[in-house]
């Protein structure tokens, strides 16, 4: 594999607990209490809009409430302890990464500058972007249109089973990133428990 296209939060960065942080306390604006463990294993099951829709809460104003607190505290995220290695190897040895997030293109490039792996991106992919989310399959077209990827030695990465949905969708390999070891059924070409192991999956 040459081109590496990646999920950002609970993939990249260790997000989750920031999220998880905002979104319990935007539950509870709307005066809706559950288990925080339930909550969390549906928005990675599933995600946000899911649970949003679930829970019939106003997605407008739910997003927003969440989005306040979510920005005030996004901050204390930082990459997951493989994150740089892994990035870094791999577009030594002649690999491209590429980023697709809901987050905005420039707030993802404020992270990457500030924990110094900037450098090992080629693009990102955000919500300001204009595409449908995953999975959706139109972001990944648009990467492998514009930078003239092959897609048979293209793999989409990412931690929750809409990822795996977007790449199969695109028509490229899958990777799953099973960090929770839910048991969930997620149909993918490689499931990895640690970022490193990417680098033995695809050795060059």
């Amino acid at each position: 594999m040459k081109n590496f296209i990646w999920d950002f939060d609970g993939t990249l960065y260790d997000t989750y607990p920031v999220m998880m942080d905002a979104l319990m306390q935007a539950l509870n604006d709307f005066r809706f209490e559950t288990e925080r463990e339930s909550i969390y294993r549906t928005i990675k099951m599933e995600s946000i809009r899911h649970l949003v829709k679930k829970l019939d809460l106003p997605e407008e104003d739910f997003n927003r409430v969440f989005h306040q607190y979510e920005n005030r505290i996004l901050t204390d995220s930082f990459p997951f302890e493989d994150t740089k290695e892994t990035l870094w190897e791999l577009k030594e040895k002649g690999g491209q990464h590429f980023i697709l997030t809901h987050r905005t293109v420039d707030s993802t490039w404020q992270f990457l500058q500030r924990d110094g792996v900037q450098d090992t991106i080629t693009a990102i992919i955000g919500s300001d972007s204009g595409y449908p989310r995953k999975p959706d399959p139109t972001s990944l077209n648009a990467l492998i249109d514009k930078y003239d990827l092959n897609k048979e030695e293209t793999v989409m990465i990412g931690d929750r089973k809409l990822d795996m949905k977007a790449g199969r969708n695109a028509q490229v390999a899958t990777c799953f990133y099973d960090i929770d070891h839910f048991n969930q059924k997620v149909s993918a070409d490689w499931t990895i428990h640690h970022l490193k192991e990417i680098t033995s999956l695809f050795p060059r």
